[in-house]
């Protein structure tokens, strides 16, 4: 089962769209932080540890990828939210808070969102796009 499952995961990112991979990056690094909540509340600390620093590697991923010169103030911007989140999960770690990994998660959510919505593009409605095509029988 959890070849399977690993299998399904590799075929998901491995053909995905960079837009699409930045979530499913966001979607790990909040299970994973979701699930060190639980181990935290649980007394298992070595848990916790291994999952928040696998949140932790998947921010870092995220920050190493930003090009900066490109991205300009966003890419910025990102970078120290990135380190932000990444400073939070240590305290986190640290002092056995879960309020703030509380406020890691709010943060790479609100990302979350936003990237799917920048993937997903302007709704129709809006009128911005190419327009509709048009069947033209000759």
């Amino acid at each position: 089962m959890y070849n399977a499952a690993r299998a399904y995961l590799q075929t998901q990112v491995t053909t995905a769209k960079p837009g699409d991979v930045i979530v499913l990056l966001y979607e790990g690094a909040i299970k994973f932080l979701s699930q060190a909540k639980i181990k935290m509340a649980a007394g298992d600390m070595e848990a916790k540890g291994l999952l928040i620093s696998r949140a932790m590697d998947i921010i870092s991923e995220l920050d190493a990828s930003l090009n900066m010169q490109k991205g300009g103030e966003l890419g910025e911007n990102l970078h120290k939210l990135y380190f932000y989140c990444n400073t939070r999960l240590l305290q986190a770690n640290l002092k056995l808070d879960p309020k703030l990994i509380d406020e890691v998660i709010t943060i790479l959510s609100g990302l979350k969102s936003a990237f799917k919505e920048i993937n997903q593009g302007p709704p129709p409605s809006m009128g911005i796009g190419p327009p509709p095509t048009q069947n033209m029988v000759g």
